[in-house]
């Protein structure tokens, strides 16, 4: 039995507003509240307001949303993938609206999210988060197209919580110098917290990346994070600094894995972080237990720009962040 059969209020017609159920997706409070489902949802015949009269993406239940208004979408799948089919590109830029997945908290793959189709991400990317103190929760972001750059964040204080960036599960872009999972455009002070970037279904076989800073990112932190590829070049990247003032003052991997798979160990990434180019200061601190599987180290070429915590019993040395040395 429903509900209603032992409520008042419900029976005769009462709705349960979107703050009466705030908690339940992390937050004290919330404005309206949009739903999608990617296999029974409908843009033209719904509107949104309920699980029965979902939209079926979310740009279209983005585009109802109000800035400011703590709105929240959420990607309530009947079935499928999970994932939306998405056909145009999406700037997320309205403040505090927040996107959250209503499936299995899962470290990867989680059963709802968006996938995008057709021409999308030109001239930027599919997904251009351009706007402050959004939330991003339990989804996966993906496309099977031929995308370079997938997921481009220039905003500020996001926060983005078992968030899938799979980047493009496509060859020809894994074969592009230009492909990445996430590009960090300026953005900064951003949380990734269970998060995993990248995929391991497809060979990366030049030297792309999982994730770009540039533009001054700084002071990012990732925690509990994963960034995974597969490589037959050695030298693909999963950290690339690309500009002289990629990161300005610092950024965090706090018990991070970074995990390259090449078919029958044949052979390793050179390294995992290429931070050449940045020649100001800025450090980027490895942190709690992170560590890598199949790279042969953590810069090719030593940038002064790596800190890891210290393994080795050296007196005054143990707790503190020393400079990664290239062997």
């Amino acid at each position: 039995m429903s509900l209603r059969s032992y409520n008042a209020p419900l029976k005769y017609g009462k709705k349960i507003l979107p703050q009466d159920i705030a908690g339940m997706i992390g937050l004290p409070y919330v404005g309206n509240i949009f739903y999608v489902d990617p296999s029974a949802g409908d843009d033209s015949a719904n509107d949104g307001s309920s699980q029965d009269n979902a939209l079926a993406t979310v740009a279209a239940a983005f585009d109802k949303c109000t800035s400011g208004q703590h709105d929240v979408i959420v990607i309530a799948p009947t079935g499928g993938t999970g994932r939306t089919s998405e056909t145009t590109d999406i700037t997320w830029n309205k403040r505090f609206t927040h996107l959250i997945g209503n499936a299995a908290p899962t470290v990867q793959d989680a059963r709802a999210g968006m996938s995008f189709t057709g021409a999308t991400g030109t001239p930027t990317s599919s997904i251009t988060i351009s706007e402050n103190g959004c939330i991003f929760k339990n989804i996966t972001l993906t496309s099977t197209a031929d995308i370079n750059v997938f997921v481009t964040i220039s905003g500020d204080y996001n926060a983005f919580l078992g968030v899938d960036f799979k980047g493009a599960l496509d060859g020809t872009a894994g074969d592009d110098t230009a492909s990445r999972a996430l590009v960090l455009d300026g953005g900064q002070e951003n949380y990734f917290g269970g998060c995993t970037f990248g995929a391991d279904t497809f060979a990366r076989s030049t030297t792309n990346a999982t994730v770009e800073f540039k533009t001054a990112a700084s002071r990012n932190v990732f925690e509990n994070c994963r960034f995974i590829m597969h490589a037959d070049n050695v030298g693909a990247n999963h950290i690339l600094l690309s500009e002289a003032n990629s990161i300005d003052r610092w950024v965090e991997f706090k018990d991070c894995f970074f995990y390259t798979f090449w078919a029958n160990d044949a052979d390793k990434i050179t390294h995992v972080i290429d931070a050449e180019t940045q020649t100001t200061t800025a450090h980027i601190n490895l942190t709690g237990n992170t560590v890598m599987e199949g790279a042969d180290n953590w810069e090719a070429v030593d940038s002064g720009k790596v800190y890891a915590y210290n393994y080795t019993a050296t007196a005054n040395i143990i707790g503190k962040l020393v400079l990664v040395d290239v062997a």
